[in-house]
């Protein structure tokens, strides 16, 4: 049937099982191409198209970015270039991505496509319809919407030199946009894929192991959809930190950054929905229980650390000498971190004897930076100890080179009330600048700094 054109549709339909429905008609449709794609050895080149597609889309409907861009200002003094700005970086890479990925239809679903308009045509004149014709899809997947991308590209270009962009010229494109990429089945399928076996497939043998050894169906389905999210952010996270090292302009990374907020939030929401249960099903002792329920927690902290810290420093206008690039990168690495801590976590609940120095390469537990970190934050807290006592001359700019250094190599190990306590006390000895308040801040921190080793010592915080 693959080797010849299909000239009456019927010889099609004749040989199909009429039990599939029109879904699931698709479905094979999807898949064949998907399937096609990994022959081609093209698989990368979708997965960083749907992370654009998703991404943009985050960006778009995020009332959290929204918020920490325009604060407290109110609709009509509201610039909206950077929206526009960043919609055009992303769609030019959208439209080099669909270049690749871009190859004919079979040949029975343009006939297919014709039969249907061929059909409505025998119902109605073609005066009723004059333009009914230009409906047909081209013979490429993706060239109308390349097409209809290109142009948009180049209207929002125009549109960001005008002085302000009004949320009514922005709700314009985005609304344009929209409607072009709801016409195209393919995206759309792609983007709403929960799980694509090609390229959701874990490769990781500890992990296969666990999954494979729960005899529970549920509990083997809950358990392998979990590693799954995970797996993806830290596919997601490998992403981001490419782009960050290639782009010139960084900020073409936000819209990752908020897919990245998603993916998190996406398992906190299983978590609560059905792995939690699953997980007290198989483990009956409170005990457990809490462990579990403490993995959890410690990512919740880091998703803080991220998304209510480190992510709106971003936009603060008054840190203006922050390194941008920098602080993103930051992100990726609590995130890293984070995400690899959480499944080294609960693949010890299955399997105790697994680490997380046998599923990832380079891989540093918390407790394992914990001994490093203690003797950072004692030199220190010594240093300190030196400046009031006075037994050497310890000067404040000796206090900051000390702090610094902490915040560039360990400031992440702490989890997010001692971190974000810490760079309160940062900010305030930086707002002092050496005046007689310096010293009343400084105490302050040192005592911090006190109760935070004894966290460490009584093995609580890390």
């Amino acid at each position: 049937m693959e080797n010849k054109d299909i000239k009456d549709i019927n010889d099609f339909f004749s040989e199909e099982n009429p039990e599939l429905s029109p879904e699931q008609k698709w479905d094979r449709v999807f898949n064949g191409w998907i399937n096609k794609l990994d022959e081609k050895k093209l698989l990368t080149n979708l997965f960083e198209l749907k992370l654009w597609f998703e991404a943009i889309e985050e960006f778009f409907s995020s009332t959290y970015i929204e918020d920490i861009i325009f604060k407290s200002q109110p609709i009509n003094n509201r610039d909206y270039e950077f929206y526009l700005n960043i919609f055009s970086m992303i769609s030019g890479k959208i439209i080099n991505l669909l270049k690749d990925l871009d190859f004919e239809k079979d040949k029975y679903l343009l006939n297919f496509e014709e039969f249907i308009v061929d059909k409505i045509l025998e119902n109605y004149s073609s005066k009723v319809f004059p333009y009914l014709k230009d409906i047909y899809s081209p013979e490429s997947w993706f060239y109308s919407l390349r097409l209809f991308l290109q142009n948009l590209r180049h209207i929002t270009f125009e549109l960001g030199g005008l002085e302000t962009t009004s949320q009514k010229t922005y709700s314009a494109i985005r609304k344009l946009y929209r409607k072009e990429l709801m016409g195209n089945s393919l995206i759309i399928s792609l983007m709403k894929g929960n799980f694509i076996p090609k390229m959701d497939k874990i490769y990781q043998q500890d992990i296969c192991d666990i999954i494979n050894h729960i005899d529970d169906k549920k509990i083997k389905k809950h358990i392998g959809i979990f590693f799954i999210f995970s797996f993806r952010i830290m596919k997601l996270n490998n992403f981001i930190e490419l782009n960050l090292n290639k782009a010139r302009n960084v900020t073409i990374t936000i819209p990752l950054i908020l897919l990245l907020k998603k993916k998190i939030e996406n398992i906190f929401i299983f978590y609560d929905t059905a792995l939690k249960s699953s997980l007290e099903t198989y483990f009956t002792n409170e005990e457990d229980r809490e462990k579990i329920n403490k993995v959890f927690t410690s990512l919740d902290l880091e998703y803080k650390k991220i998304f209510d810290g480190e992510f709106p420093y971003f936009f603060d206008e008054k840190n203006e000498k922050i390194n941008r690039r920098k602080l993103l990168k930051n992100i990726i690495i609590i995130s890293d971190f984070a995400i690899k801590e959480l499944i080294e976590g609960v693949a010890k609940f299955y399997k105790p004897e697994v680490s997380g120095s046998n599923i990832f390469e380079n891989y540093i537990s918390r407790a394992e930076k914990a001994s490093e970190v203690k003797e950072k934050l004692v030199k220190l807290h010594t240093k300190i100890n030196d400046f009031f006592s006075q037994k050497s001359k310890i000067t404040p700019a000796d206090i900051f080179f000390d702090i610094n250094q902490f915040i560039e190599t360990d400031l992440n190990y702490l989890l997010f009330k001692d971190w974000n306590e810490f760079l309160n006390y940062y900010n305030k000895l930086v707002t002092t600048d050496f005046s007689p308040e310096f010293k009343v801040n400084l105490k302050a921190f040192h005592s911090f700094i006190t109760k935070i080793l004894k966290e460490i010592v009584d093995n609580r915080g890390f």
